[in-house]
């Protein structure tokens, strides 16, 4: 039996929640004002990460923490906070520092739990200039968020339990697979289409690239977004159901 999840969780954040747009200032502003930086580490919620902004106060990235910023841009001219092309400047972003920061490819990054998120300035932020964008590496646990390993290199498929790709309870979050879990992402398929498969045609697609990739006869299967596709994110995850 096939069974076909909700799109790619790689990215998380902004896509559902639009931040308010305010004017600069007549005054030269920074629009770097009260960015983050890269390298930053913070002690990131679930929920935290669900939102459009995030105002928590940075830790010591010794110490346990479940979010790292691994890029930060300022949008181009022109570009507001509620353009639909903001989540393709996210996306364009947040994947390539999201695959640098592990050390692998699309595919491999489609295989670990690690996620991302976005956020931008406060409403009071925007209204003295700042115009940045942040990207945050974070790494899911069904509804919490698992605290970050010092080292974040994932090195070569089959990857460690901590941070492999797994999915748990009755809505099949994604979770790492040293917890409790149902199925394990066995493979991550590039497709090769001239434009975006529609779901009919995606469910096939699944259901028959799938079938060899995975070792239970239930196994389920994910694709990207419409909006992941057009940045590059081809990969058709596959995975195959566990009794753990």
């Amino acid at each position: 039996m096939t069974r076909r999840l909700g799109t790619s969780a790689a990215l998380i954040g902004l896509l559902a929640a639009a931040l308010t747009t305010f004017s600069a200032p007549a005054t030269a502003a920074d629009p770097l004002f009260q960015a983050p930086v890269v390298g930053q580490c913070s002690p990131m919620t679930r929920a935290e990460l669900d939102q459009p902004t995030y105002a928590g106060a940075p830790v010591d990235c010794a110490g346990a923490h479940t979010s790292l910023v691994i890029a930060v841009t300022t949008l181009p001219d022109g570009l507001t906070y509620d353009s639909p092309d903001l989540v393709d400047l996210a996306l364009e972003t947040c994947y390539p520092a999201q695959r640098k920061a592990l050390g692998t490819n699309v595919l491999g990054a489609r295989l670990t739990a690690y996620a991302i998120g976005w956020f931008g300035p406060s409403a009071e932020q925007q209204a003295a200039g700042a115009r940045w964008l942040r990207c945050d590496l974070v790494l899911l646990g069904g509804t919490e968020l698992t605290p970050l390993p010092g080292k974040l290199d994932v090195g070569k498929y089959p990857f460690k339990k901590s941070v492999s790709r797994c999915l748990a309870g009755r809505d099949f979050l994604v979770t790492t697979c040293s917890a409790k879990h149902t199925y394990r992402a066995t493979a991550a398929i590039k497709i090769k289409a001239n434009r975006y498969p529609k779901e009919k045609a995606w469910k096939r697609i699944g259901t028959d690239r799938c079938r060899n990739a995975t070792t239970s006869r239930t196994y389920r299967f994910s694709w990207p977004s419409k909006v992941d596709w057009t940045v590059g994110d081809r990969a058709l995850v596959c995975y195959t159901q566990t009794k753990k």
